[in-house]
Order: structure tokens, then sequence, then C-alpha cells
């Protein structure tokens, strides 16, 4: 049920309705699904005297999923990461004193914070996954002088963009690089 801002403490419903602060096994109850209710890719492509431009999109809508990032390093971070290691969401929006409408509960080094449906998110995401341009010369006097019949340039970036409804940490579990290329073809 989220945070109470009077105390700062987690507030559980058991299998009976009842709010409660304790967290009990015996009440868990599925919720979420991560399959999205749509998916898909958006791919153009175009080609225009000699130039050709791709662009890739991914999108998804609708997914229910479990914030591992938040759940780690926002709840439950330990004495090392309380220096060293934490998301920024684990000193701003948390609950600090009585009244505090907070997404996060108090700090606790002594106590870990259990799964709950709380780290449930609806992700809605878009991912520019490649981009792909380039330009092809033909018949040009100066390839004739250097011996070329054509000569293609292109350009390829991967990973351009990922913007999605929820913040996560990346990199670590799910590797992430963006990456840019460029090619060369002549023929002879």
């Amino acid at each position: 049920m989220g945070i109470d801002p009077t105390t700062g403490r987690e507030v559980f419903v058991d299998r009976f309705g009842q709010y409660t602060y304790t967290y009990s096994a015996a009440d868990i109850v599925r919720v979420g699904n991560a399959r999205p209710l749509v998916e898909g890719v958006v791919s153009s492509n175009l080609s225009l005297k000699g130039f050709t431009l791709g662009l890739n999109f991914r999108y998804r809508l609708g997914a229910e999923i479990f914030n591992n990032a938040v759940f780690e390093k926002v709840e439950n971070i330990t004495d090392g990461e309380i220096l060293n290691n934490q998301d920024k969401r684990a000193l701003y929006d948390r609950w600090k004193k009585p009244g505090d409408v907070a997404k996060f509960k108090a700090i606790s080094l002594t106590g870990t914070t259990p799964m709950s449906s709380r780290f449930v998110q609806e992700e809605n995401v878009i991912i520019g996954e490649s981009l792909n341009m380039g330009y092809e010369f033909n018949n040009r006097r100066w390839m004739k002088k250097a011996g070329l019949t054509s000569l293609r340039l292109n350009a390829y970036m991967n990973d351009i963009f990922y913007f999605s409804t929820i913040t996560r940490e990346r990199g670590i579990d799910y590797p992430f690089a963006k990456s840019a290329s460029f090619s060369v073809r002549a023929g002879f």
C-alpha cells in the first residue's frame, strides 16, 4: 500500500484485506504482467539520388516489471553502498520525517525491505535501435581518374536512445553501449 506518512514504515495488506506493518509470506499474491500490451518495431528506409537513410525504433507499452534497481539500490542499500554506490532516489525520494508523503521508506541499516508490489512498475519504452546513412558516388570524373567504378560511404549507429517510464540501472545486468561505425566500399 506504500509508505505510511506518519511512521515511514511500509504498509502491507494481509490475506484478510487488513492493513499491517508486518510482512508475511502467507499474504503473497501475484501482481503484474511482464508481457507488454503492445510491442513492435517501426522501420523506415529512404533512398534518393544516391543518398540512403534507414531508421529503426522499437516500442513496448503496458508491461509491468519488477524494478530491481529500486529494490537493491534505493531500499536495500548496505553500509558500503551508502557512501559509494547508491541511486539518488535513495536520498531524495524517501521518508525523512512525520508527514512526508514518500515513495520509499526511511533509511535502515539494520533491516531489509522484502519484495512487494511497490516495486512493480508499468513500463512504456521507445528505443532508437539503429540509424544508417550513406551516399553512393557514380559516374564522377574524379572517380575515373582514381580508377574507381563505384564508391559508397556509410555511417551506422546502434543504441541511439532509450526513453522509458521506469528509471532503472543499465549496463550491469543488461550490457549497454552506444556504437558508431563508418564504412567505405570501393569498386575498381
